[in-house]
């Protein structure tokens, strides 16, 4: 079985015996696909990946299929984000800050001149300029050196796997096993 995306809705038609207080019916599903396992298609904008399972009848009430695996809280984002726009409200915001957009193209810039063989002095002069990067033993010690080596070890991690942290939508919560 293929493991459903996160990011993904998969929606069922509930049980007769469940009445909702407020149905909200699906709006248009932009771009469906029909597939052996069901209606794959978006919802809303930006677009919500949905996905009705074969079987479901067309005009029956919807539910959200939820799996209790390590990602659940990006499922429950997932649903969240559907259901305002079932609701005509705005989505609520799950993308990176832009602190973190910023430092991503630090790392990524760093990862660059490390893979062209540049120093990590070569580097911090490329990223923070000549003006703040030190000479001689100030260099050894200063904070944009170990930031330097920091966005480096960042990025060879991101490179090497990490970057699929990056696709996973939704509050990041740290699981303890």
């Amino acid at each position: 079985m293929q493991a459903l995306c996160t990011a993904t809705v998969a929606l069922s038609a509930l049980p007769p015996s469940f009445s909702p207080r407020s149905p909200a019916a699906l709006p248009p599903v932009s771009s469906p696909r029909q597939a052996s396992d069901g209606l794959h298609g978006a919802v809303g904008n930006p677009p919500i990946p949905v996905w009705v399972p074969r079987g479901a009848p067309p005009d029956s009430h919807l539910g959200a299929l939820i799996p209790f695996d390590d990602a659940l809280p990006q499922r429950l984002a997932a649903v969240l984000r559907l259901w305002h726009v079932l609701q005509g409200r705005a989505q609520p915001d799950v993308g990176l800050t832009a602190l973190q957009r910023r430092r991503l193209v630090l790392a990524l810039r760093a990862h660059d001149g490390h893979r062209d063989g540049h120093s990590y002095r070569d580097i911090a002069i490329g990223l923070f300029g000549a003006a703040r990067v030190p000479r001689g033993a100030a260099w050894k010690t200063h904070d944009l050196r170990a930031r330097t080596m920091r966005l480096v070890a960042d990025a060879i991690a991101l490179r090497d796997g990490g970057y699929r942290g990056l696709l996973r939508v939704g509050p990041r919560v740290k699981l303890t096993h």
